[in-house]
C-alpha cells in the first residue's frame, strides 16, 4: 500500500479581537462588533487541480512537476518519503537480475520517464467550492494484468533470463556479471525493450474531492480528501 503524504488535516482559525474605547461607558459600536465577531478561515495556497496533479504524479511514478509541487505545498522530504514506497517495487524487480547499482538507477529512470510520458495525467476543476472543490482526474492508467502477462512472455526478458542462467552454469558469479560491461549492456537493452511494451489502460477519469490541509511550512494547501483513492486510480488498482 502506498504511503499517504504526511499532512495534518488541520484548519487554521484566526479570531478577530475588537477592542472597545476606554472610560466607564462602553462603546455601543464596539459591543456590536464583538457580538458580530466571526471566525476566519485562511484560504489555501495554490489551485486544487494542480494540487491533485501533484498527488497523482507522486503516486504514479514518484516525480512531480515543480508548479504542482508548489501548489500542493510538498517539501522534498514529503516527496522522498512517498517516492521510496512508489519506486521500491520497481527497483526490486530490476534487482532480480545481476544489475549494478548504476544500471538499476538508469533503468528506474527510464521506467519513470516512460510512465511520465505515456500516462498523460490531467486534472480540471469540476466544482469550484470554497470548502471542498471537486477535481476531475484523467489518466491512461497502468494495466496491471497486462503488465504481468508481458513480463512472463516478453522475448527480451526471456532471453535475458536464459543468458543469466547459462552464465551462472559456466561459473560466473553475480559479482562477475555486475562488473561485466557486456552483460550490463545486454541487460539494459533487454529491459528497455520490455519497458517500451508496458501496457496502459484506455483513458479514464475519477472525481476527487479536495479539502484544506496544513503543509510542512504551516500554510494551508488543497489536497485530496482521500489520497489512497488517487493512488489506487493511477496505479491501475481501481
Amino acid at each position: 500500500m502506498l504511503r499517504k503524504v504526511l499532512f495534518g488535516a488541520l484548519t487554521l482559525l484566526l479570531a478577530l479581537c475588537l477592542v472597545g474605547c476606554g472610560g466607564k461607558k462602553e462603546d455601543a459600536n464596539a459591543k456590536k462588533d464583538e457580538a458580530a465577531q466571526k471566525t476566519e478561515v485562511k484560504a489555501p495556497e495554490g489551485a486544487p487541480d494542480k494540487a491533485v496533479l501533484a498527488y497523482a504524479q507522486l503516486y504514479a511514478y514518484g516525480v512531480i512537476e515543480d508548479e504542482n509541487q508548489k501548489a500542493a505545498g510538498m517539501t522534498e522530504k514529503d516527496i522522498e518519503a512517498v517516492q521510496d514506497q512508489v519506486l521500491a517495487p520497481i527497483v526490486d524487480a530490476f534487482k532480480q537480475y545481476p544489475l549494478s547499482d548504476e544500471s538499476v538507477a538508469e533503468m528506474t529512470g527510464q521506467y519513470v520517464g516512460k510512465l511520465h510520458t505515456a500516462m498523460d495525467i490531467k486534472a480540471t476543476v469540476k466544482k469550484d467550492d470554497p470548502t471542498n472543490p471537486v477535481v476531475e482526474l484523467t489518466a491512461t492508467t497502468i494495466n496491471q494484468e497486462g503488465a504481468a502477462k508481458v513480463a512472463e512472455t516478453n522475448e527480451d526478458l526471456v532471453a535475458l533470463g536464459a543468458a543469466y542462467g547459462e552464465l551462472q552454469a559456466q561459473g560466473l558469479t553475480e559479482k562477475d556479471l555486475k562488473e561485466s560491461e557486456e552483460f550490463q549492456q545486454f541487460a539494459l537493452e533487454s529491459i528497455d525493450k520490455f519497458i517500451n511494451e508496458f501496457p496502459l489502460n484506455p483513458e479514464t477519469s475519477i472525481e476527487v474531492t479536495c479539502e484544506a490541509v496544513e503543509g510542512s511550512d504551516g500554510k494551508m494547501y488543497w489536497a485530496p480528501k482521500n489520497p489512497e483513492e488517487v493512488a489506487k486510480f493511477v496505479t491501475g488498482q481501481k
